[in-house]
């Protein structure tokens, strides 16, 4: 989630935003600050972050604090979203179709090919783990729902991006320009729009250590009615030949998912 803390300070004499409307909108960008900083940052960090002052954000971190939303440590202060977004994310993973109807397909996805699956949504011009399967010989991993990534070094990512419009794409990646992650990713829009083309005509995506350098993963869509993706498989690995000898068990996933929604 991005939320523009200015914007939501800026009201003109015609248009004036009421005011809970405009501290509802300074509290998210705050959530959101915290959500997406590499590492917990202090109030100061924070408020500079999202451009409010920092008496505004203090008082409203004390609240978020209070109601549970954020955690601060006792000792340096610093900030870490709060159990209270719990209950939210479980309502919201609970009642998704998409992930309900496709995780017993990513589990047997995952028994047949030994490797990690994951589905994914595009949120916000950038890609949402939603659900996923670790190798039957781990346990089961939760912390990557949730995970945001750019859409143009990943599988799940390349995998939608290749069936969505023309115009689209280019908002995502005027949105989230093409920065490189590692050597391999690609940061051009000709080389991306060469590899989309590569991917319709085959069916699936690849990632070769565009992500992480240690990585790879093939991926394919999900289709809704109207052709367009709704979401994405990939499955990992370390091997790309590998994944690719069985991209077709990885294809067949994806499309009854699609032919379940």
């Amino acid at each position: 989630m991005t939320f523009d803390a200015d914007t939501a300070e800026r009201s003109t004499a015609d248009d004036a935003p009421p005011a809970a409307v405009k501290t509802l909108g300074k509290a998210l960008a705050l959530l959101d600050g915290v959500a997406s900083a590499e590492h917990p940052p202090t109030i100061s960090e924070l408020a500079q972050k999202v451009g409010l002052t920092r008496p505004t954000a203090y008082r409203m971190v004390q609240t978020l604090v209070a109601s549970g939303f954020l955690q601060q440590g006792p000792v340096d202060g610093r900030l870490s979203i709060g159990f209270a977004v719990l209950p939210l994310a479980s309502s919201l993973l609970d009642h998704n179709r998409l992930r309900l109807e496709a995780l017993p397909h990513l589990q047997a996805l995952a028994q047949k090919m030994n490797e990690r699956v994951n589905l994914d949504i595009l949120h916000q011009h950038r890609i949402l783990i939603l659900a996923g399967s670790e190798k039957p010989n781990l346990p089961t991993i939760y912390s990557r729902f949730g995970r945001s990534v750019p859409m143009h070094c990943c599988a799940l990512g390349k995998a939608m991006l290749a069936y969505l419009p023309d115009d689209t794409v280019r908002e995502i990646v005027a949105a989230q320009p093409l920065v490189a992650r590692t050597p391999n990713t690609i940061t051009s829009w000709a080389a991306l729009q060469k590899d989309l083309k590569q991917i319709r005509a085959r069916g699936y995506s690849t990632e070769r250590g565009e992500n992480s350098p240690t990585s790879c993963c093939v991926g394919a869509p999900i289709l809704g009615a109207n052709d367009l993706p709704v979401g994405a498989i990939s499955v990992s690995g370390r091997s790309i030949d590998a994944l690719i000898k069985d991209i077709d068990q990885v294809l067949a996933a994806a499309e009854l998912i699609s032919h379940l929604l």
